[in-house]
This record gives structure tokens, C-alpha cells and sequence, in this order.
């Protein structure tokens, strides 16, 4: 019936654009936010005297925080949190 053409329809284009979501969702911005934010506010990085001076630099104090955190964060996430960092305030990875 047309009812359920409608239904299938409607979870088709739920699925569809669940899909979507996903592919915005941001895992580093998300461990940034979920165990960084507790002791940095965005100020620490937006101010004259950055401690990182490079994205080796930057993945080198990631690397280092998530240790004396016990986050025990793999190769992988400390290099989301790095680039997500690097992208909403350092940008390094924008200079020539």
C-alpha cells in the first residue's frame, strides 16, 4: 500500500542522511572536547607564547598530556586531536 511505500520511503532517507552525519562527526574535536576542555579553555591556545611551534611539536604535547592523563589514546587519536587542534587554532598545516 502506499502507507508503507511511504514509511520505507521516509527510514530510506533517515538512513541516507544518518549517513551524512557521520561523515561530519569529528572524532578529535570530540576527545578534545570530552577530556582537554576540563583543564584548557581555548584561550591557552590562542595566546602569543605557543609552547608547540610545529604539528610535530603540537602532536608531541597531545601525545604527552594524553600519558599524564592515563587516556592511554592510540597513535591514531592523538593525531585527531593534533589536527583538529591544528585546525581551529594553531594552523601550521596552512603555512607554506
Amino acid at each position: 500500500s502506499n502507507k508503507w511505500l511511504a514509511a520505507l520511503a521516509g527510514g530510506v532517507l533517515l538512513a541516507v542522511s544518518g549517513g551524512t552525519a557521520a561523515e561530519t562527526f569529528d572524532r578529535g574535536q570530540a576527545l578534545y572536547e570530552n577530556h582537554c576542555m576540563s583543564c584548557h579553555e581555548a584561550t591557552v591556545h590562542t595566546r602569543e607564547a605557543h609552547r608547540a611551534t610545529s604539528i610535530a611539536e603540537l602532536r608531541k604535547w597531545v601525545s604527552t598530556w594524553s600519558f599524564h592523563a592515563s587516556l592511554d589514546w592510540s597513535s591514531e587519536e592523538i593525531d585527531d586531536v593534533a589536527d583538529f587542534m591544528d585546525r581551529s587554532y594553531y594552523h601550521f598545516s596552512a603555512q607554506p
